[in-house]
């Protein structure tokens, strides 16, 4: 899935479409290069209602992903979700929005060129998500 994508709608655009109560970005900038690791907003639910806050994207790798490694560099595409390793995360209690302006995907080839996409109107678009202890989880449609 995208490894790359931006947010460059202003937060009123972001909290209409999300319906968000409560904003705690403060002043967001536009974000034109979003890749794995890196803080992005997200709308998730909240005691309180929706709320617009930031988070890191990806998942927490596997054991067996993590052997010989001294850090987790996550995991930002679950193919199987049928693993018990994600199904923790799965339920709706974990689900957020993650905005977007625009995405890339890369060609199943490495010569292939690399496909870019932007939202079809003036409103951000949104993927739904898994958030997993501050993180975002990768986007799992358009």
């Amino acid at each position: 899935m995208c490894n790359l994508y931006s947010v460059t709608k202003g937060q009123q655009a972001i909290r209409e479409l999300a319906r968000a109560m409560r904003d705690r970005t403060g002043n967001l900038p536009p974000l034109y290069g979003i890749f794995p690791d890196y803080s992005a907003p997200i709308v998730r639910n909240q005691p309180e209602g929706r709320e617009l806050t930031m988070a890191r994207w990806g998942m927490p790798s596997p054991i067996f992903a993590l052997k010989g490694k001294t850090s987790d560099p996550g995991v930002t595409n679950i193919r199987n979700v049928k693993s018990p390793h994600w199904r923790r995360w799965l339920g709706i209690e974990n689900r957020c929005v993650v905005p977007w302006s625009s995405f890339s995907e890369n060609e199943m080839l490495l010569t292939a060129p690399v496909r870019r996409f932007g939202s079809p109107s003036t409103r951000p678009g949104r993927w739904p998500s898994l958030p997993a202890s501050g993180r975002a989880g990768p986007p799992s449609g358009k």
